[in-house]
């Protein structure tokens, strides 16, 4: 029971309180202060005081208020909920814990309860108690938001679906609901999922900026840049000051080598950003080789941009100024930073230690075998280690009439998936291996309707590793391996800002970048001993030097004639829109021969994995 008043008299607080309900603030604030200054305020006075406090959004004056309160009367349950609730808003987690634990079978303190665990880390926790309140109030929308956000923290990936099902159903209108699922659906890397649910939100809650902005990502992960660049157009229109919306439309256009809609859309930006707008400015005067200028830029960038995309740009600027050590530190910055906020899964062996099971294993097939008789045609394909040179080599085949080249679709990693993983490519017989090329058919015309009548290039670096697939579905299949110095290619893979997968991962740190070099060539390199392989060795550095004479030599391989049109990368680049990986930039500019040797700068950076690479440069017939 609270205390009768003593200096402070009934009317003055019942003058209070009617400022108070009149949303008289000021006036009310003033007489508080004025009554507090007369002596040990009663608890009425403090209870006037919690109520203005919580009235004015000032949760540290509730709170002293309430802890008051609460040592003059250590039962009173009423008041330890509302100082649990003046605690969450400032951020006082471990506080609401202890003052919670006193009435553990209230369900707002329990509600409390779950969402400090969450905030504090203690997802398991906090998973179980979400539970119990969703169980014992299954309407409770917010608390189904709450598990699925824990779900998702804790890569529990379908069960953070379904919770947010739940939430969604509750309040359909939400569209706070939506962005949370949708974040899950990133996290899972679901993009089909992703955009359907960001495209429900659009349905319900079309002019809200974030729901337009989460939109124009989502249908930018699914390569339909034109949806992208409308619903990131739409947030503008309705969100001028939208930072993020400039952003990732001026990325777009640089992904996509639109440099003139990047400086007109800088432009237009520029009023309505503060120094986000450096990111843009940074980017052009790259792309323009203006290296100085771009340095400037960049060291203008905010810590608000993106710390993946601004460590990237910075260590990018650092190596074309010749900054190697600078370079090296922004790349290592950027891999941390990729890594942080890409946290693995799910356990498991790493894509190194599977290719290195998959190739200790290698044999020829368990099952006799005949060349399939069908109507399936064969692809070429292009191989290599990630940045060895495969995209310029598929920009310039791209050029010759009636090919479709597949850049890194997922058509073989999807049979290897339905198979049950490389090793079973061997036990496959003559029935099963005609339904996968039928089903790798389907899915190829799916994509490009146009390949039916056309040569195919498959492109995809890792095929590397997946050559008992390859070779049960297409024996003698036409394979391109580029091959390029494995200094270079390491180093580049380190430096590259790949959208991280489970293979892509690898690259975040040297060492294991070199370890996974080794083990992706040792198993490509006991495939073609254990295979019959048709193979034609590409080289990076004689592409670049020499291009006719490297393409003579491909082409014959391929039996196609030679045309000098096809080393137009400029053209070619424009013909086929955005390259869907970390090389766009250098298709678009004519064929150059920078990056050769380009491990020499970092010689230094590079000692620590010598020791793996020297032996394969040397077999491979490069100097160490």
């Amino acid at each position: 029971m609270l205390s009768k008043p003593s200096n402070q008299s009934e009317v003055e607080l019942r003058r209070i309180a009617g400022l108070i309900h009149a949303d008289q603030l000021d006036e009310a604030r003033r007489a508080c202060a004025a009554a507090f200054a007369l002596g040990t305020p009663s608890d009425g006075l403090l209870g006037l005081g919690v109520m203005l406090a919580m009235r004015s959004n000032d949760p540290a004056a509730a709170a002293r208020h309430l802890e008051q309160l609460i040592s003059r009367h250590p039962g009173d349950r009423t008041a330890h909920i509302r100082l649990a609730e003046a605690l969450i808003a400032l951020g006082r987690f471990d506080r609401v814990l202890e003052v919670c634990a006193l009435f553990g079978d209230d369900p707002a303190a329990i509600r409390m309860t779950a969402y400090a665990a969450q905030q504090t880390g203690d997802l398991a926790r906090a998973r179980e108690l979400y539970r119990a309140i969703v169980a014992r109030s299954p309407t409770d929308a917010d608390s189904w938001a709450n598990l699925g956000n824990v779900h998702g923290a804790l890569a529990e990936i379908d069960a953070g679906i379904d919770a947010f099902e739940h939430a969604i159903t509750l309040r359909p209108n939400d569209a706070r609901l939506y962005l949370n699922l949708a974040q899950v659906l990133e996290q899972a890397d679901r993009s089909d999922a992703r955009g359907r649910v960001m495209r429900s939100a659009a349905a319900v809650q079309p002019n809200d900026p974030e729901v337009q902005l989460g939109l124009g990502l989502a249908e930018a992960a699914l390569e339909d840049f034109a949806a992208a660049e409308a619903a990131l157009e739409r947030t503008i229109s309705l969100a001028p000051d939208r930072a993020g919306a400039w952003l990732e439309l001026g990325i777009i256009f640089e992904n996509a080598n639109r440099i003139i809609d990047l400086d007109r859309l800088i432009e237009r930006a520029r009023p309505h950003l503060g120094n986000e707008i450096a990111l843009l400015d940074a980017w052009s005067a790259f792309r323009h080789k203006k290296f100085d200028d771009a340095h400037s830029h960049a060291k203008r960038l905010p810590e608000t941009v993106n710390a993946i995309r601004r460590y990237h740009l910075q260590g990018e600027i650092a190596d074309r100024r010749g900054d190697a050590s600078a370079a090296f530190t922004l790349f290592s910055q950027m891999n941390a930073a990729s890594l942080a906020s890409a946290p693995a899964a799910a356990p498991g062996p790493s894509y190194r230690e599977t290719v290195i099971s998959n190739s200790a294993a290698i044999g020829r097939p368990a099952v006799p075998r005949a060349r399939p008789l069908d109507d399936v045609p064969t692809p070429v394909f292009i191989v290599g280690f990630p940045r060895s040179g495969t995209t310029l080599l598929d920009t310039i085949l791209g050029r010759l009439p009636d090919t479709v080249v597949l850049e890194e679709q997922p058509l073989m990693s999807a049979i290897e998936h339905d198979i049950g993983g490389v090793l079973n490519a061997r036990l496959l017989d003559q029935a099963a291996i005609a339904g996968h090329r039928q089903a790798y058919r389907s899915r190829l015309l799916s994509l490009v309707p146009a390949a039916s009548d056309k040569r195919v290039i498959d492109k995809h670096p890792l095929h590397l590793a997946r050559m008992p697939v390859i070779d049960a579905l297409f024996p003698r299949a036409s394979i391109l391996f580029v091959e390029r110095h494995p200094f270079d290619v390491v180093l580049s893979c380190f430096t590259s800002n790949f959208r991280l997968n489970h293979a892509m991962r690898s690259f975040t740190d040297l060492l294991e970048a070199a370890l996974t070099y080794d083990a992706v060539l040792t198993a490509w390199t006991q495939a073609r001993a254990v295979f019959d392989l048709n193979v034609h060795e590409v080289r990076y550095e004689r592409l670049v030097s020499d291009a006719e004479n490297e393409m003579r030599a491909a082409l014959d391989f391929l039996g196609t004639e030679y045309d000098e049109s096809i080393l137009d990368t400029v053209t070619a680049s424009k013909e086929r829109g955005r390259v869907r990986t970390a090389s766009y930039a250098q298709v678009s500019e004519p064929i150059y021969s920078r990056s050769v040797a380009r491990h020499e700068r970092y010689r230094d950076q590079l000692e620590p994995v010598r020791e793996i690479l020297a032996p394969w440069a040397e077999r491979l017939g490069y100097a160490v």
